[in-house]
């Protein structure tokens, strides 16, 4: 086991939180970012220059950005997203799981969110459960549930499988519930990410179900990026762990 100094947890949770008003944001400064997080400027550069190292991010005269032509070949890796707000995935899980009847087959996309429904999946029986996520993948497996794999051109920064082979074997099937998140749900109701490959598989997944239902963090309402999925409208509904001002 490994265990970590308080000053190392609490820079990594920093960074996290960086890169999360980046994604918003585009561009921030150090005096922003020092303000928003209550931390010292000189702790902030020291975070940025870590973020850089890990090609995350790009630092500039007193601040940082996001360029969005990086963003859609290097996503924000799934081990950032996994960290984002799990107790509000968790209530989301419990209540997606409501939603699902024995014997149904399930569109799951490659979110982090879609991944914490999984354990509770085995509440259910006879599912037949077809994903685009490498991690859940391996996950379905360790529960004994029935999967099919999207297959696929894999990115491997948000381990997400994508692409011409993705979309034909989702056509094969008809679902009965797809499952899916995205980086934000804008107050007009457009559905939007960074991630234009990854939309397309979860738009290949909404046409090809009865029912489509976002998973949604109540910290991503109000959050639009650059890539527009769909509207709200044209999915079943929204699952979130409180009510959204829609």
């Amino acid at each position: 086991m490994i265990f970590l100094r308080e000053g190392a947890q609490m820079n990594k949770e920093r960074e996290k939180e960086i890169l999360k008003a980046l994604l918003i944001n585009k561009k921030i400064s150090v005096s922003e970012l020092a303000k928003k997080l209550f931390a010292s400027e000189a702790s902030i550069r020291r975070d940025l220059v870590n973020l850089e190292n890990s090609g995350l991010i790009k630092r500039i005269h007193g601040g940082a950005m996001i360029e969005e032509k990086s963003i859609s070949t290097q996503k924000i890796p799934f081990v950032i997203r996994e960290l984002e707000q799990s107790d509000a995935k968790i209530e989301i899980a419990k209540k997606a799981v409501e939603l699902i009847n024995d014997y149904d087959v399930i569109f799951l996309d490659s979110s982090s969110s879609a991944y914490n429904l999984i354990p509770y999946l085995t509440l259910k029986n006879h599912l037949t459960v077809i994903t685009s996520g490498v991690k859940a993948l391996s996950k379905l497996g360790e529960y004994g549930i029935k999967t099919i794999s999207t297959g696929g051109e894999l990115i491997s920064s948000c381990n997400a499988l994508v692409g011409e082979e993705a979309y034909k074997t989702i056509a094969h099937f008809n679902a009965d519930i797809a499952f899916f998140s995205c980086r934000g749900l804008s107050e007009d109701g457009w559905l939007t990410d960074i991630s234009d490959k990854e939309n397309h598989v979860r738009k290949k997944m909404i046409e090809h179900s009865k029912k489509s239902f976002l998973l949604l963090a109540s910290e991503k309402f109000g959050k639009k990026y650059f890539h527009n999925l769909c509207h709200i409208s044209r999915i079943s509904g929204v699952i979130c762990e409180k009510d959204l001002p829609l």
